[in-house]
């Protein structure tokens, strides 16, 4: 008897599909409004109380939306290229700052932080107004109850009041040097620093690290077995999630693993008693009291944000690197609902489009429709009845005119302009060499999981006259999978066979072929 895998998952999920890759959401806390930037430079805010989620209102700045956030009833956003804006609900521009270097983070709270493409971190009022105090040499910055915390560029930590003035700065250790992964607020108003040291004795392990600070004092350091790439902290409960997938809570100033994921976590969100847990392909709903997975929901990509409003209502979004899928939907949906067990494999059945039927049938492809006229609406109908004479063309008529003597006119080339031509394309040709595709060595990768994510990669295809074009890449039923040189796929167990194909500028192709073997490692 074959038994299904069944999971719990939240079974009403709607996906906003979109033209251009998703790169910020933000969820209004109250008024059901949903912002999505993508990377066109095209901001929507979406009625999700609508029937339909209607598109209330449309920003185009023109350049990448690297963020954008709600500041009361007002949008934020920031920019690749231009910088920092201030719109109203109604799309109405209300205040903007030009940034020569365009935007690289946005923080919104009390006031507005933003970093610049050069490292200069402003601060600015809710109404525009500037603050005289500015940072440079940021790399990156996170609030703090009591003002920001700041990764220079020389990778020390610097901690600032509410005005960005310097309170604290924590200096490098070690004699080569770290590098400061991340920071930010944890328990009580203390803060963590997860840090990266480099070995001082070759062969030596580099050092991973979880430092706790009470105001200027650090209380604890401890290892930790991967890099932060994620934190969120609400009440009493401060949770990170690292790049080995581990989910680590700080308890007492402590890092302790509570679980791991199999694949690695890109965003945190604690609601009352549950983490949302967004890692590649799927966001799990961790119960802190029974310390299990209480749901999941399967993505098409890597969980790059997920965003959750007062109602419980939460909007997610990812970016897949199979370029030939698409742009990528948004996800919402509620998190209150009762959930249900399913088969795994009908987790992805909310983000697939409606697929459209096509007749197929030869009668009717194929059939002589002489009377055309029940194609045409009742109006159109009625017009053609009463201008019929108009209309009324014999196909003598028809056929007298396409006889016509159109009277080509011919163009005479002397020998002496063809031999002139010849030796010109001849003197200014030299010889084309078509590139060489590459499609990389056969792979044999052992998984516990039933899949794994593999790299296809064709850049080492080779062309000395630098003329490709152009890449497109095959799965074993012939179907064209992405056009890009390279990308990532997520195979299950089994043998998986890929063709590249190189085009020149001449349109000119070699292939190549390669094996992935996914063997199942799993006892």
């Amino acid at each position: 008897m074959l038994v299904k895998n069944m999971v719990a998952t939240l079974p009403v999920i709607d996906a906003l599909h979109q033209t251009s890759s998703v790169t910020a959401i933000a969820m209004h806390p109250t008024s059901g409004n949903l912002l999505i930037g993508n990377g066109d430079g095209l901001v929507q805010c979406v009625d999700l109380n609508s029937e339909s989620n209607d598109i209330v209102a449309k920003i185009n700045v023109n350049s990448k939306i690297i963020d954008v956030a709600w500041s009361a009833n007002k949008i934020v956003i920031l920019d690749e290229t231009n910088g920092l804006h201030v719109y109203s609900m109604d799309a109405e521009e209300v205040w903007t700052s030009k940034f020569d270097a365009g935007g690289a983070q946005l923080i919104v709270g009390k006031q507005i932080l933003a970093l610049d493409g050069i490292g200069t971190l402003r601060q600015f009022t809710l109404d525009g107004q500037e603050y005289p105090t500015s940072q440079r040499e940021v790399r990156s910055a996170s609030n703090d109850s009591n003002g920001a915390l700041l990764i220079m560029e020389d990778q020390t930590v610097m901690r600032t009041d509410e005005n960005l003035n310097p309170v604290f700065r924590r200096q490098l250790r070690g004699d080569i040097g770290e590098d400061i992964v991340a920071v930010g607020p944890s328990i009580g108003g203390s803060w963590y620093v997860a840090r990266e040291g480099h070995a001082l004795v070759p062969g030596d392990e580099e050092a991973l690290e979880l430092e706790i600070y009470q105001n200027d004092l650090m209380v604890s350091r401890e290892e930790i077995k991967g890099r932060v790439k994620a934190s969120s902290t609400q009440g009493s409960i401060h949770v990170l999630g690292l790049d080995n997938g581990d989910l680590v809570l700080v308890k007492d100033n402590h890092p302790e693993v509570i679980t791991s994921f199999p694949y690695p976590i890109r965003s945190l969100q604690v609601v009352d008693n549950t983490v949302l847990v967004g890692t590649w392909f799927y966001i799990y709903g961790w119960d802190l009291g029974t310390n299990e997975v209480s749901w999941q929901i399967e993505h098409k990509g890597m969980v790059e944000g997920i965003q959750v409003d007062d109602s419980g209502r939460m909007a997610f979004f990812g970016e897949d690197q199979n370029d030939w899928t698409g742009a990528e939907p948004v996800g919402v949906c509620n998190l209150n609902q009762e959930k249900v067990d399913v088969d795994t494999s009908f987790l992805q059945g909310w983000f697939e489009e409606d697929v459209i039927e096509v007749e197929t049938d030869p009668e009717v492809v194929y059939r002589n429709v002489d009377d055309f006229t029940n194609l045409l609406s009742d109006e159109e109908q009625k017009a053609l009845e009463n201008n019929q004479n108009e209309f009324d063309v014999g196909v003598d008529s028809l056929s007298a005119a396409m006889q016509e003597d159109l009277g080509v006119t011919s163009v005479e080339a002397s020998e002496e302009d063809i031999d002139e031509l010849l030796q010109f394309l001849h003197d200014d040709a030299k010889e084309l060499i078509s590139p060489e595709a590459y499609a990389g060595e056969n792979q044999v990768v052992s998984s516990n999981t039933g899949s794994a994510v593999i790299t296809l990669d064709g850049t080492q295809s080779a062309d000395p006259q630098g003329r490709i074009e152009a890449w497109s890449w095959l799965d074993s039923s012939g179907r064209e999978i992405s056009t890009e040189a390279k990308l990532k796929v997520k195979l299950s167990t089994g043998v998986h066979q890929f063709e590249l194909r190189v085009f020149d500028v001449d349109g000119s192709m070699t292939t190549d072929s390669v094996q992935i073997t996914i063997e199942s490692s799993a006892s």
